[in-house]
């Protein structure tokens, strides 16, 4: 019996070791779960850089940084914004690389915390919500922005591969001769107009009908293609060749780049890879995350 009330003893201890409640000056309450190597913490100015998981009592994950691979960036402000700032944001002043930390707020103090609002409808108002932190490094603000977009630009690079296999596969299935571009772009002038092609700074009055490789047409300027292919929408009346000033108008670049290489009179088809296009975001149902698109383009006019 002495040795099991020993054990009992050591395992209590052992487990206050490794389980440290804290609170924030403004009443928070927190765990660390495992004390990192560190002592250091950020100072106003720098950045947390914060892997966690969060769930409901109902065990379901609502997010999770460590499968998305992106930890969330905490700025440390200025000490006379601590008074008034919400725990969450006090918890991270008092916290170091490599700890672990948990804490567990009512649905309520979740959305004050988060949003600095009510529940909003909808949410069940019994949930609590439990943080698993794990607090990766501290670093600055302008190291952060030189390694996302460093991961950007290693992403994007990606991405254009891909796209240009993809769209030089299509090619060569069809038999369709294109001029080639180190953008990715690739084209074929189908009718020649007059004059010398566009410029930057100049406004193209462009005919266009756009759609993807696997031919699902999105968008048109031309009222009967329109109607063909089953895209027309009465509020997108009159149908009419679209304006768009070099460079300087709000389409997506591959159009800027593509009108570059069309003159009045001209028509041509434009095969462009994602990154000239919407990117990683989904535009609509038909035009989704890195999506190629193809634009039949005709300048009508061109000042």
């Amino acid at each position: 019996m002495r040795i099991n009330y020993f054990l009992v003893a050591l395992f209590a201890v052992a487990l206050a070791a490794c389980s440290s409640e804290k609170e924030t000056p403004n009443g928070f309450k927190f765990k660390v779960v495992k004390k990192g190597d560190a002592d250091s913490v950020a100072r106003p100015g720098q950045l947390l850089l914060v892997d966690f998981v969060l769930k409901d009592s109902k065990d379901s994950t609502w997010n999770d940084s460590f499968k998305n691979g992106q930890p969330a960036p905490v700025m440390v402000q200025d000490s006379t914004m601590m008074a008034n700032e919400k725990g969450l944001m006090q918890m991270f002043r008092m916290v170091s690389p490599g700890d672990s930390i948990v804490t567990t707020l009512t649905i309520k103090e979740f959305f004050d915390q988060m949003t600095g609002g009510p529940v909003p409808p909808g949410f069940d108002s019994t949930l609590t919500l439990t943080y698993s932190f794990k607090i990766r490094e501290i670093t600055t603000v302008e190291k952060y922005q030189s390694e996302q977009q460093k991961i950007a630009d290693e992403k994007s690079a990606d991405q254009l591969k891909k796209d240009i296999e993809a769209i030089d596969k299509y090619l060569a299935e069809k038999g369709i001769e294109a001029v080639k571009l180190e953008s990715g772009l690739r084209y074929v002038i189908v009718k020649q107009g007059k004059g010398e092609n566009g410029k930057s700074g100049q406004t193209a009055s462009v005919n266009y009908a756009g759609y993807t490789l696997e031919g699902k047409y999105f968008d048109t300027s031309d009222k009967k293609v329109a109607q063909e292919k089953g895209v027309y929408n009465p509020k997108r009346e009159p149908y009419e060749p679209y304006p768009v000033t070099i460079d300087q108008s709000s389409v997506i670049q591959g159009w800027h780049e593509a009108l570059k290489y069309l003159n009045k009179g001209a028509k041509g088809t434009f095969y462009i890879p994602s990154g000239l296009a919407y990117g990683p975001r989904r535009r609509s149902p038909e035009i989704g995350e890195n999506q190629i698109l193809v634009f039949d383009m005709e300048v009508t006019d061109l000042k």
